[in-house]
């Protein structure tokens, strides 16, 4: 048995020893908590209770990604989302990430080195409840995972790295799902990745009667899935975490919009022509075809960003799984309730597999009863081509009249099908905290297939000269300029916006009031009176001269400067952490911190790049980060019992915001939005909580400085007190 002094000496060798990865701070911090929790034990020489091992799954986090714990330790979240494609060049699909923990290990690591490992298994779900039983998915049931992280060895881009177990106290592991496991091998391909479709539940065979693999139409092209992780130790069961995500293949969406494009609008087109007695009429004269190419390729744009935020861990979007599910449902909706509008003209547009699916399968009974078949009815009644009457008018085989045949029959679409889209966001499900930003993207999207598909969409314009063509695409209601134009065409249409203003403008309208609805119903919030501004537009700010505004919005959504830059934007290099470290110096709020300290939580604090109108924290949420501005301006809105945001205050560079739900986890008590491009250093209570571990002493003077700076504010908290703040402070980010 040791005595005393043996035990310091002990004690005093074991702190003292180098330990990889292990700061003097962090063995302090370590000791410290371990203390804490034998104190709060009835019998602290209970060793039960802390070597019983656990395992945790780091949730989905909105405006997180898995790349960002490479960046600080508690930055980083889940994935609840991934693409597979089942096209025969489907591009490579990537990794879904599961980030998560594992605890109170230490009888199983070093030196003691007992058995253990951690499983993941994964099973379908049903897409109704009730609906069947989830269903194993073969060859993915107890895969044993060896130690990995997320690296920022290739930042930008996620990478993964070969770790170690003995570090699991700190350390946040990641597992990876390739979701191609997810399919069935292909025929004639016995080897490789995947499963035989005979070895999938019966109950999951029977439920797809329109294929062989479990991302038919008839599972509405996208699975759910349940993700578990297990903890085993000397081969028994001993915890386990559970998550659920969502599945896409992106290579059936937009599988039925082509349907329309590819066999609905050419064989109606068909018709028209031998009624009209025109011989070889491009399908681009019909009336629905701008609409339908338009849409389309505004929705393989937002694909796109959804590729990039999934597969490099961008961040484009905040959430990409809920523009996934209404982009999804808006599809299938809008598409359903036109092919049975036009089955008795034409030759149905479902598979005899499919018409069984629709029609009897519990998971398209939510979107039975939301299809409108009457209001796409009287669409299809405005597809009439005008033909050309007279040269004057003439624009090849049909008349100018008919750019305001598409301009009535494209009003009437979009009517109908934002219908569709207030019913696709009730089916998606609510988003209150990021569907502005998001609608922000769709909006610019639809602005930039419109730049893209002008002229191929209205081909009648090809038959102007360049000066009228410019005019009738980019002329702005009562600004003539120096435009002299014929009367014939001036008289025709008179003075109306041109085709970009026109279809920018009426589309944020169409925009606004389907969010307007939604924020009625819980379903959306956005703050300001609208939830797109003219400022968020591509082509107003084209319109004014503001290339800068321009060049914002663009690299905000990936690209490069200007307004026609197809090509995505180069993630630069991120700031140092002593540039981060000289800014966070003249933080008030880090004025008790010392430099090594300072040093250190800059080693931890994350960088996030904003663009115009991006709000960063959202009053009423929660939130347990603090944030320094780097460079750009940010407002501060408060929602007052009207509803409506008013600013109170804008902040610039070096100001903070987030310190009281960094310190204690509080609500936000205002929203905070950019006003420009912005770049902000986001510190955790994670990468703080060490530093007050090493020092507790800093609880009270960090209090000290909360209370004053409320005090100070306005109508903000005026009966703050030091000693209430001070237990907050302690409880929250000690325990």
């Amino acid at each position: 048995m040791h005595n005393p002094r043996d035990f310091k000496k002990l004690f005093k060798r074991l702190l003292l020893s180098p330990v990889a990865g292990m700061s003097w701070e962090d063995k302090l911090a370590f000791v410290r908590a371990y203390m804490r929790e034998l104190e709060s034990r009835k019998d602290p020489m209970e060793e039960s209770a802390e070597l019983e091992p656990a395992i945790e799954i780091v949730p989905f986090e909105a405006g997180r990604r898995p790349m960002d714990e490479a960046l600080g330790p508690g930055l980083g979240a889940s994935e609840h989302a991934g693409l597979v494609s089942t096209a025969a060049n489907g591009a490579h699909t990537d990794d879904l990430c599961l980030l998560y923990q594992v605890k109170d290990l230490y009888a199983y690591v070093a030196p003691f080195h007992r058995s253990f490992e951690v499983r993941m298994s994964v099973a379908f779900l049903p897409h109704v409840e009730g609906d069947g039983a989830p269903c194993p998915v073969p060859g993915l049931q107890g895969i044993v995972l060896k130690p990995h992280v997320v690296s920022a060895a290739a930042y930008p881009f996620p990478a993964i790295a070969e770790a170690s177990w003995n570090e699991f106290y700190k350390t946040v592991y990641v597992a990876t799902l390739n979701p191609a496991e997810l399919l069935p091998r292909r025929e004639g391909s016995p080897e490789g990745r995947g499963y035989d479709w005979s070895e999938v539940d019966a109950s999951l065979r029977a439920r797809t009667p329109d294929g062989a693999d479990p991302f038919t139409f008839a599972h509405l092209f996208h699975q759910k899935l349940r993700v578990t992780l297990a903890l085993h130790t000397d081969h028994k069961y001993v915890a386990e975490d559970t998550i659920e995500a969502e599945i896409y293949d992106t290579g059936r969406f937009g599988s039925l919009y082509a349907r329309l494009c590819e066999r609905l609008i050419p064989a109606d087109t068909k018709l028209q022509a031998e009624a009209l007695d025109i011989p070889d009429l491009h399908v681009g004269y019909h009336p629905w075809f701008p609409v339908l190419t338009i849409g389309t390729d505004k929705a393989m744009l937002y694909l796109h960003a959804i590729r990039q935020d999934l597969g490099e861990q961008r961040r484009n979007l905040p959430d990409p799984a809920w523009l996934l599910r209404v982009g999804l449902y808006l599809e299938l909706l809008t598409c359903l309730g036109i092919f049975e509008a036009v089955r008795a003209e034409h030759p149905d547009l479902l598979s005899p597999a499919e018409r069984q699916a629709f029609e009897k399968s519990p998971v398209f009974a939510r979107i039975r009863e939301r299809l409108d078949v009457a209001a796409w009815k009287r669409v299809w009644a405005m597809r009439e081509i005008v033909p050309r009457s007279s040269d004057l008018l003439a624009a090849g085989p049909v008349s100018f009249a008919n750019l305001l045949r598409k301009q009535k029959a494209t009003l009437a679409f979009l009517h109908a099908h934002h219908e569709d889209l207030k019913h696709a966001i009730a089916l998606a499900g609510p988003n209150v905290e990021n569907a502005q930003e998001t609608w922000h993207r769709v909006f610019r999207d639809a602005e930039r297939a419109v730049l893209k598909n002008g002229l191929a969409a209205f081909p009648e314009l090809g038959w102007l000269d360049k000066r009228t063509r410019d005019f009738a695409m980019w002329h702005q209601r009562g600004v003539f300029g120096s435009y002299a134009l014929p009367e014939s065409l001036t008289g025709a249409f008179g003075d109306q916006d041109g085709l970009f203003p026109s279809a920018c403008r009426q589309y944020r309208q169409s925009m606004n009031e389907v969010a307007r609805f939604a924020r009625e119903r819980g379903l959306m919030d956005h703050t300001g009176d609208e939830c797109i501004p003219r400022t968020a537009s591509l082509f107003e700010a084209y319109m004014r001269g503001d290339s800068a505004l321009v060049d914002a919005l663009q690299r905000r959504d990936g690209y490069g400067g200007g307004l026609d830059a197809a090509e995505p934007l180069s993630l630069g290099p991120e700031p140092t952490h002593a540039e981060i470290a000289t800014l966070l110096r003249r933080v008030p709020v880090f004025k008790p911190l010392t430099d090594r300290e300072v040093e250190r939580l800059a080693q931890k604090t994350r960088p996030v790049v904003y663009g115009p109108h991006d709000r960063v924290v959202r009053e009423g949420e929660r939130g347990s980060s603090l944030f320094v501005l780097a460079s750009g301006t940010v407002e501060v809105l408060v929602r007052q019992q009207g509803g409506q945001d008013v600013a109170v205050a804008t902040l610039e560079r070096g100001a903070v915001f987030g310190e009281v739900a960094l310190l204690t986890g509080s609500e936000r008590t205002a929203t905070v939005r950019t006003t420009s491009e912005a770049t902000l250093y986001e510190i955790s209570k994670q990468a703080l909580a060490p530093i007050i571990e090493s020092r507790p002493q800093l609880v009270v003077e960090l209090g000290l400085l909360i209370a004053a700076r409320q005090l100070d504010r306005e109508g903000r908290m005026r009966q703050a007190s030091t000693d209430g703040l001070t237990g907050r402070i302690r409880k929250f980010l000690l325990g």
